[in-house]
């Protein structure tokens, strides 16, 4: 039988091929559709509810007939009827300053007159900020919306429920991670979701779920099994249960869970029950243990990060290296504890792909051990690779040359060593190259030459040695070039910048190289931002190069063997530099008040950052400093400056740390200076400042964290308003003219007792710098900056202090360095400064204390340095570990006795020894008169309980001495008898 088509077949055929042609051939916004009045009408009105500071609907007019042509409108070409509304902002407003990002986005409340658009399919107003506004119910009412997009748009309050009723909506985009600081949306129950029955796309991460009740239903049964991508970052999820079932969701190829705090759980096993899962993100979720290994063979997974949990390895050592997910083509398990795991073990079965088809590689951070193994060179589709931060060992495999895609490789904070392979320059397609801060040695290959699309490249920090090679300078689109801290010799000259046009960034600090450039005019191609050559040799003229690069706003020149004048055109040539350092050089031909105070520039400087310590500068310290309002830092030290601290330094309100130690400076401190509210550090030392310290000292300075006044000629007493900042973890006082007893207030001190935690640094410029100090500990001069914020301590040492020592000093239980030497303290070392445990230096040295060593301080088991010479102390010195460690020099000058000073202790009636049998262990040698005392009541008291009845009564004086006759007899009645037993056994 012959087959037919029917006659209405043919019609609907040729029908259904016009209709193809009209609607690919026409014109999208053909001349005879323009938009609906009334929804122009309605348009406007929208308009008028926004903030548009950028002037982006310029376009949105009633002159502009067609409100089709309008910015961010699409309209249906057959209909006219408006369908979408883009007005979406930057995603990224990290890169625009508040003033550019307010002109790039939109702002207000919406008008309800979008009702009116029935026939709305997409809206996307994300990335804008309407100020923590409400989320309008009325869009429940826009039935034909397929995409709704209000992620990241400053929306608060509870997300309404009227949602649900959009049953054709296929993404809903709700997302509220950057802006949840600010504005935070809430939701009280998710119900509302199972009505979005077509709905594809999901991303409420940001949004508090943690105490919605019904989350996991609606999750489980609830959302549509057609549900591809599921989007909960940060939503503060509780634990998932392994029994938590998601198996109706079969289509589900995105699921992202990351920034959940699921603490001790490991990764459930539904997981890889998910067959169609091509992108998953466990990322900072808390799961620990292994990885399991149905996870490890998701044939499906292209995308996986578990990131930043506390994942140990894979479950088993056979598949303990990704199993058989070889379509993996990102993989990301930094920050874990594969603590001694080898980058081999993890990779191995990877390694044995037919086709490696991986493209981002991230185990960073992770305690990996073992050496890069040479395998992989065999990916060869990798863009990323990261492992920094590892224990990883030994040489650069020249097999990483084929990686000819690479356009990151960051493998530094690692052991590597041996020599940069050749091979590297084989890398075309690098763009960063991050190997600092290992030992890498020998001399840099000229195949770097080779690396045409390079743009930053990294290697300090490491032992390289040799020349810097001429090919450097080949890097034309090179923007970053740090070579610091290494062993590199010889002579860098202008050819090795030939054609670094692109350089906005170098830095050479701390080798052994010598820049020599041999023409005075020469202009370097690039425009450089930041420039550190620390301790290079470049002088001894300052380099007239410089004068071109006005764009820096990084300038280090430190210890560049410069001695000559900075030029005229200094300032005005940088008038945007933030960051400056030119310390250990000469500039003793420099007029200070030409430099910092010139009358031609007085303009404002924008200088956060001035080092101009060891310079050789003298003169007057001008008073200008009205126009450096942004200074924050600015160190002086070792120079020969004089005068006094004018009030245009003191009173900027900025300035967080201030270093004049070791100049010429006189006259009394200001008092505005010692009441700043901005200063954290302040070391104006070794000076010849006079008078009393101000009062009121800590009225309003209550960030104030180092002080250091030691070593000029301030008298008077130390007021008790010093007690005020509280915030003080640092306090020298020491070689003033001190007089007056210590304030027994110092226990206001946070950072000694306790009562705060001080962290490891001391963050300045809003954690642009960390501050530094010089402070003297056992007896040296060092300077601390890694851990100043972890240093507490008091010195009061070299005054005219006298009284006792207060006995509130033991409750400055955090205190580590304690000096009060040399000073007229007298009475007693208080008996509980025991408490005092994280003590590791204590000098009480040349006072005129007396009393014994309180047994107490044997408890101070950290204590490493002690100087108690030269008081008036007696008895034993306790026991303990640290104290006997100690010399004797620690004790000289006293009546001490026992180890370490080898003089034996005495007692009454003979030689004690060095036992602890006098003092309860803790006492001293000398006459302890209350146990005496005690003795001797106690023998008469005793001796007359007995002596007296036998004085004054016969009966008894005869009921005694009878008593103690019939003992004598019996003694002398049983010793013949047991002299016998012995002499009978002893024959035997």
């Amino acid at each position: 039988m012959t087959s037919h088509i029917p006659s209405f077949s043919y019609l609907w055929v040729v029908l259904t091929i016009f209709t193809f042609f009209h609607c690919c051939l026409s014109d999208d916004n053909p001349s005879n559709v323009s938009c609906i009045e009334y929804e122009k009408t309605a348009l406007l009105e929208f308009k008028n509810g926004l903030i548009d500071n950028g002037n982006q609907l310029i376009s949105w007019n009633s002159s502009n007939e067609d409100c089709c042509n309008w910015y961010g409108i699409t309209c249906n070409n057959q209909t006219g009827h408006v369908s979408e509304i883009r007005l979406r902002g930057p995603d990224d407003m990290a890169s625009f300053k508040d003033q550019e990002a307010s002109m790039q986005t939109f702002g207000g409340k919406l008008n309800p007159s979008l009702r009116n658009l029935t026939s709305l399919e997409y809206l996307d107003l994300s990335y804008n900020d309407f100020g923590g506004s409400l989320i309008p119910s009325f869009i429940g009412s826009l039935r034909n919306l397929t995409y709704l997009n209000l992620s990241e748009s400053g929306f608060s309050g509870e997300i309404p429920s009227q949602l649900g009723n959009l049953t054709m909506l296929r993404v809903l985009d709700v997302r509220n991670v950057d802006s949840g600081d600010q504005y935070e949306l809430t939701v009280k129950s998710l119900r509302w979701l199972s009505g979005l029955s077509s709905l594809r796309h999901l991303d409420m991460s940001g949004v508090p779920l943690g105490q919605v009740f019904d989350w996991r239903q609606v999750i489980r049964s609830l959302l549509p099994s057609s549900l591809v991508e599921l989007h909960l970052s940060s939503c503060g999820l509780p634990p998932i249960t392994p029994s938590l079932n998601m198996v109706n969701h079969s289509a589900l190829s995105v699921l992202d869970l990351s920034d959940n705090n699921f603490s001790t759980i490991s990764i459930p096993s539904w997981i890889s029950s998910l067959p169609s899962l091509v992108s998953l993100n466990l990322a900072n979720c808390g799961f620990n243990g292994p990885i399991p290994d149905a996870l490890m063979n998701m044939n499906s997974l292209i995308t996986l990060d578990l990131s930043e949990n506390q994942l140990t390895g894979f479950q088993t050592i056979r598949k303990s290296s990704l199993g058989n997910i070889c379509n993996l083509r990102e993989i990301n398990l930094s920050s874990n504890k594969f603590d001694g795991k080898s980058l081999s073990e993890v990779l191995a079965s990877l390694f044995n792909c037919k086709s490696s088809k991986l493209e981002s590689l991230q185990i960073a951070e992770s305690g990996l051990s073992g050496k890069l193994p040479p395998q992989l060179g065999n990916m060869t589709n990798l863009v990323l690779l990261n492992l920094k931060g590892n224990s990883i060992s030994g040489l650069i495999p020249d097999s990483l040359g084929n990686l000819s895609f690479l356009q990151t490789l960051e493998i530094w904070n690692n052991a590597l060593s041996g020599p940069l392979p050749d091979s590297v320059g084989r890398l075309s397609s690098l763009l960063t190259m991050y190997v600092h801060d290992n030992f890498i040695s020998g001399p840099l290959p000229d195949s770097l030459g080779r690396l045409s699309s390079l743009e930053r490249l990294d290697i300090s920090s490491n032992e390289i040695n040799g020349t810097l090679p001429q090919s450097v300078g080949q890097l034309t689109k090179l923007t970053t070039l740090n070579i610091m801290n290494n062993l590199l010799t010889g002579v860098v000259t202008e050819d090795h910048f030939a054609n670094l046009t692109s350089l906005v960034t170098l830095r050479a600090d701390a080798n052994m190289l010598r820049l020599e450039i041999s023409a005075d005019n020469w202009e370097p191609p690039f425009q450089l931002l930041r420039l550190s050559l620390n301790y290079l040799s470049l002088g001894p003229k300052f380099p007239s190069w410089l004068q071109n690069q006005t764009n820096l706003f990084i300038l280090y020149l430190a210890g560049t063997g410069i001695s000559d004048n900075i030029p005229s055109w200094f300032w005005t040539t940088f008038s945007g530099l933030k960051w400056l350092n030119l310390a250990d050089n000469d500039f003793s031909s420099v007029s200070v008040s030409e430099l910092f105070c010139s009358k031609i520039d007085t303009e404002q400087k924008q200088v956060i950052y001035m080092n101009m310590g060891n310079c050789s500068l003298s003169g007057v310290l001008p008073d200008c400093w009205e126009t450096y309002e942004f200074l924050s830092i600015l160190n002086f030290q070792n120079n020969n400056l004089t005068g006094e601290i004018p009030r245009s330094l003191a009173n900027l309100s900025s300035l967080e740390s201030l270093n004049m130690r070791n100049n010429k400076l006189f006259g009394e401190l200001p008092a505005n200076l010692m009441n700043s509210q901005s200063l954290q550090i302040m070391d104006i030392s070794e000076n010849e400042f006079i008078g009393d310290i101000p009062i009121p000292i800590g009225g309003e300075a209550t960030s104030l964290k180092v002080l250091s006044l030691h070593s000029n000629k301030l008298d008077g007493q130390i007021p008790d308003e010093i007690c005020k900042l509280d915030s003080l973890q640092i306090l020298i006082l020491a070689n003033n003219n001190l007089s007056g007893e210590i304030p027994n207030c110092f226990h206001n001190f946070s950072a000694m007792t306790g009562k705060t935690n001080p962290s490891r640094f001391i963050d300045l410029a809003r954690g642009e710098f960390r501050g530094s100090a010089f402070l003297v500990i056992k007896g040296r001069v060092n300077g601390y900056s890694s851990i100043l914020g972890l240093v507490t301590l008091l010195d009061l040492a070299g005054n005219d202090l006298s009284g006792v020592i207060p006995s509130e000093i033991r409750r400055l239980v955090k205190l580590r360095y304690l000096n009060i030497s040399s000073n007229r303290l007298t009475g007693r070392i208080p008996e509980e400064i025991g408490d005092m445990k994280l003590l590791e230096s204590l000098d009480l040295s040349m006072n005129r204390l007396e009393g014994m060593v309180p047994s107490s301080m044997s408890r101070l088991s950290y204590l490493n340095w002690l100087n108690l010479s030269y008081n008036g102390l007696t008895g034993r010195i306790p026991s303990s570990t640290q104290l006997q460690s100690l010399t004797e020099s620690s004790f000289v000058g006293n009546k001490l006795c026992g180890d370490p000073v080898n003089v034996t202790c005495e007692r009454r009636g003979g030689t004690a020894g060095n036992g602890d049998e006098e003092g309860g262990g803790g006492g001293s040698g000398g006459p302890d008169w209350g146990l005496i005392i005690s003795m001797v009541v106690g023998f008469v008291v005793g001796f007359w309980v007995i002596v007296a009845p036998l004085l004054g009564s016969k009966a008894w004086r005869v009921m005694f001495f009878e008593y103690v006759y019939g003992i004598w007899y019996k003694f002398c009645d049983w010793l013949p008898k047991y002299s016998s037993r012995k002499n009978n056994r002893f024959h035997r």
